[in-house]
């Protein structure tokens, strides 16, 4: 209802002339106007994925009027993407731009929202593949020796995400109390043109006065991944044995180090590269003997093995950062096994096992 409403006031809004000036505006001038708008409220990684999208996909509509752009063209654009792409694109440029159209919309630039009534492409249901206990426990084995050992037993038994893990304080880990709180994230941040001309032939990344690009640190993903978690017991010796030899590479650096404070730093103190923490992972993975698996499959293997021990869906939730119940179904077959084993426990408490 509300936005109906505000159709009808932009409809009235623009007989009277007030959108009458940007007639002439296509949409690709006022993707570009909007992204400007939106790079101080949104992180690094989103605005860069957001440019990503509009710049790869919506190349044939950029010179359509703005006022102009019609359901049909969405949905054909959609159409385009989820078959030549992928359906999670296609969903992911939907997104991006029922939120451009909707700035819009409130801005009296158009009349009603395209997006809102277009055929969004159904994305089929990817299935969990989490590490199995066992091939936890070779890779854990197979890292023993590394140099950052302990980065690969935060990921699979705590779940943090890549950026949260990368850039984790000591000030952050208590290993009296055996605590580890979450609270911010590393992200590479989108470099920007530092020249004077109009429109330069290069890219912002290759510009030689280029700025406010690189490794920086950002707030967690959302509000709920601050968090506070308890470390296993058996992890501490480790994070102990981690931070003594980085201690011994800070005395070989000397003034060199960089003093951040970073739990899983370069061998000079200075932020891991989130690209070289990858490779260590796939590498990991060839050592040990285990399948082929994304860095954010020891996520899914946290998350799991909580789930697999009981622990209420509502505690792996906080856990793991989720600000969405939703994310759970991801884990119904773990679930599913769970409610099996409370059954055969609540009937082995009134019958007993032999059933009688």
């Amino acid at each position: 209802m509300t936005e109906r409403v505000a159709d009808l006031e932009n409809q009235r809004a623009s007989s009277s002339g007030v959108s009458a000036a940007n007639g002439r505006q296509t949409l690709g001038d006022w993707l570009e106007e909007w992204l400007v708008q939106i790079k101080r409220g949104r992180k690094p990684r989103t605005f860069t994925t957001y440019g990503a999208l509009i710049r790869t996909h919506c190349r044939q509509l950029r010179d359509v009027k703005l006022r102009d752009v019609t359901v049909r063209q969405i949905d054909d654009l959609l159409d385009r993407v989820a078959t030549t792409v992928s359906p999670t694109t296609a969903g992911n440029l939907h997104r991006t731009l029922r939120a451009a159209f909707s700035v819009a919309l409130r801005r009296g630039l158009i009349t009603a929202n395209p997006c809102r009534y277009a055929t969004v492409p159904r994305v089929p249901h990817a299935e969990v593949q989490p590490l199995t206990l066992p091939e936890v426990q070779s890779l854990l084995e197979a890292a023993a020796s590394d140099r950052n050992a302990a980065r690969w037993s935060v990921a699979l038994a705590l779940g943090l995400r890549q950026g949260e893990a990368l850039a984790l304080k000591w000030d952050d880990i208590d290993l009296d109390s055996g605590t580890l709180a979450v609270r911010r994230q590393l992200q590479r941040h989108p470099w920007e043109h530092g020249c004077n001309e109009a429109d330069p032939s290069h890219s912002p990344a290759l510009c030689p006065r280029r700025h406010s690009g690189g490794l920086g640190f950002d707030d967690t993903k959302t509000g709920a991944g601050r968090r506070v978690l308890a470390i296993p017991p058996q992890m501490v010796p480790q994070l102990v044995e981690h931070r003594r030899a980085q201690a011994e590479e800070r005395l070989k650096v000397g003034s060199a180090w960089r003093d951040l404070d970073l739990v899983f730093a370069r061998p000079d103190g200075s932020p891991a590269d989130p690209r070289s923490d990858h490779r260590a992972w796939k590498s990991l993975l060839a050592r040990a003997g285990i399948r082929d698996a994304r860095l954010h499959d020891a996520r899914h293997t946290a998350a799991t093995l909580l789930l697999a021990q009981g622990v209420d869906g509502r505690v792996v939730m906080s856990l793991m950062g989720w600000s969405q119940a939703a994310l759970l179904t991801r884990y119904q077959h773990v679930i599913d096994t769970m409610r099996v084993e409370a059954a055969e426990r609540v009937g082995n408490a009134i019958w007993g096992k032999s059933g009688v």
